[in-house]
């Protein structure tokens, strides 16, 4: 099977990535819902362009350095608690570490490419670190602990954001997004913000290009 391309071997009693030093023609990995604590053992998969490792024991971000070609990583629900080791995956376009244990956003500077970032469901405070991710267009950063929106006007092309459930309170902090002209969605409910009875309204001002609030669209 060393011409095999794709690979889906998710939701078994699997704790150990081996095996797999001959399939150097892989493309997709798929290995989700197993008992994965470590990630090891790829370095011949120098092909790989998708690895989704979601609803493992992934402790920490390591051994992927020589995945060069990688255009997709998925980490969530692990127990992840930093961004390390990601400096090599300069091709990444989409990140998911969702449901972690991160509180900080950082790692993040040499992936110039990468468009979507998730890191929602985690301990983060403070937005930083994004600032070589100019292209990202998707930013969930939801159920976090954050309270202010800041440090991503330079975000032009953001096309969603999500931070519902967060902390945030001020109306001015809206002002970070509008250099975004292409920002279609925003989710902001559950925060301090949507007690306000004017809270879609205040949206659609400060945002006039946003086709959709949290789970509405806009009506014109």
């Amino acid at each position: 099977m060393v011409e095999l391309e794709i690979l889906d071997i998710s939701f078994n009693i699997l704790r150990h990535i081996e095996g797999l030093d001959r399939l150097t023609q892989l493309k997709k990995l798929f290995l989700v819902n197993k008992k994965i604590s470590k990630i090891e053992n790829l370095s011949n998969l120098q092909m790989l362009q998708m690895l989704e490792l979601g609803s493992n024991r992934v402790r920490a971000i390591e051994n992927i350095d020589t995945l060069a070609t990688l255009d997709s990583l998925f980490l969530g629900k692990n127990k992840i608690t930093k961004l390390q080791n990601l400096d090599a995956l300069t091709n990444l376009t989409v990140l998911s570490v969702q449901n972690n244990r991160l509180t900080k956003i950082e790692g993040l500077q040499s992936l110039v490419n990468l468009r979507e970032l998730y890191l929602s469901h985690n301990g983060i405070e403070v937005i930083e670190g994004l600032e070589n991710n100019n292209k990202l267009t998707m930013l969930d950063i939801a159920s976090n602990r954050i309270k202010r929106t800041e440090n991503i006007s330079h975000l032009t092309e953001l096309q969603e954001f999500w931070m519902n459930d967060n902390l945030v309170e001020s109306w001015s902090d809206l002002d970070e997004l509008k250099g975004a002209k292409n920002l279609e969605t925003v989710y902001l409910e559950r925060n301090p913000l949507q007690k306000d009875p004017q809270y879609r309204r205040k949206i659609m001002l400060a945002l006039p290009a946003v086709r959709q609030i949290d789970a509405t669209f806009v009506r014109f």
